[in-house]
């Protein structure tokens, strides 16, 4: 997992949506409709809690044109900023901005092989852009310098600058709707917009009520797999070569009795998929046995439930307990995934998964109930997840 000295972590605000005050509920009603123009004809009072019919159709009066990849370019200082924008060149132009060196080079954070920093225009102290960088550490005669580098993600800290459809800092909830419609993903505190590969996240002001940032991210599951590959795992993570591809979570496996299978070593793993370069959990068990010189395979658990199109920052949580009274052994799991990236790195979201046990002693997920712990919020703590499952009714046979 990435670690705190790095500096991955962002506070994630609580999201209130409408023209004054608007709850994440309402913009998941919002995410329902097949049509912004529908939605603003059914609404009379419920979106708009304090402004009634006549703000609701100049918020969401036409539908948006659907993205395409040039929405997510900008340009800064008659600079085209996109995916392949040549990081050297632009320094070449702009410079390091004021209050590089003082600021430790702008440094977000870095392992012995990569380095992950930002420029920010015109100064470091108050930027009105922000371009987050990873760059290869190379040995130049004695001195470390940055070689092969590429943009990651820009923030505009701003209203000096637009988005493509002319989107800016200080601009209401409405505005971004009209602007862009439905949202891909809507998580605490920010939307998210996507095409292609490329992401742009809106964070929301609750107390001012307008948008106070807006991210563009080009390249960021890439850097990650990249900066990882010489240090993501935790530090007391060991590679088992009769788990190859994965790596172990020490901190998350553990000895325990099941059954029908005895003793065993439950067992969480990451592992890299090669097919679409995303970081995934994976569960086994292993053999818990002096018999057993090597490590023994005795199950591998099915895909977990939070592993659906998402990279995984680490297994943050394990249970076993009964959860629906059938005297077998359920198995809770809480991880955190990658949900997006700011200025200062990535911001992550948890995401909880059962496996039940079946009277075969093997496991089986429910996705529907998965679904729900997740979309209602039950998924923050190992007893929010319990307590909620246990209100269910749950029959697996």
């Amino acid at each position: 997992m990435y670690k705190p000295s790095y500096g991955y972590f962002i506070i994630l605000i609580f999201l209130a949506l409408g023209v004054t005050a608007c709850s994440l509920s309402d913009i998941n009603t919002y995410n329902n409709e097949k049509t912004a123009t529908a939605k603003a004809k059914q609404e009379s009072t419920g979106y708009y809690p304090e402004k009634r019919t006549d703000k609701a159709k100049n918020v969401v009066s036409t539908d948006p044109k659907l993205l395409q990849e040039e929405d997510f370019e900008i340009s800064y200082r008659s600079h085209k900023i996109d995916k392949i924008t040549d990081i050297k060149e632009l320094i070449h132009k702009l410079g390091y901005g004021e209050g590089y060196d003082s600021s430790n080079r702008g440094f977000i954070s870095g392992n012995g092989a990569y380095r992950r920093w930002n420029l920010s225009y015109p100064n470091y102290v108050d930027p009105e852009i922000r371009f987050v960088v990873l760059s290869k550490i190379e040995l130049e005669g004695e001195e470390l310098v940055d070689g092969e580098s590429y943009l990651v993600a820009v923030s505009l800290e701003s209203p000096k600058f637009k988005t493509k459809r002319g989107l800016k800092i200080g601009d209401t909830l409405g505005k971004v709707l009209q602007l862009y419609g439905k949202p891909s993903i809507v998580t605490n505190g920010s939307l998210l917009y996507s095409k292609n590969g490329l992401h742009l996240r809106i964070l929301w002001d609750t107390k001012k009520e307008n948008v106070y940032n807006i991210t563009i991210d080009y390249n960021m599951e890439k850097s990650i797999k990249q900066q990882r590959s010489a240090d993501y795992v935790e530090e007391d993570a060991q590679p088992d070569p009769n788990l190859e591809p994965y790596t172990i979570q020490e901190g998350q496996s553990f000895i325990t009795s099941l059954n029908g299978w005895g003793k065993v070593r439950f067992v969480s793993t990451l592992k890299d998929e090669e097919t679409n370069d995303l970081i995934h959990a994976k569960f086994f068990l292993e053999v818990n046995s002096d018999k057993y010189v090597e490590k023994k395979i005795l199950y591998e658990f099915p895909e977990f439930f939070g592993n659906n199109g998402r990279m995984i920052d680490r297994i943050k949580a394990v249970s076993f307990k009964d959860l629906n009274q059938d005297g077998r052994t359920d198995i809770v799991i809480i991880a955190d995934y990658i949900t997006g990236v700011n200025a200062h790195g990535i911001e992550t979201l948890p995401i909880a998964g059962i496996y039940f046990q079946k009277k075969d002693k093997t496991y089986t997920t429910l996705p529907e109930l998965d679904k729900s712990i997740n979309q209602t919020g039950h998924n923050r703590t190992l007893q929010n997840v319990i307590q909620y499952v246990s209100k269910q009714r749950i029959n697996v046979q």
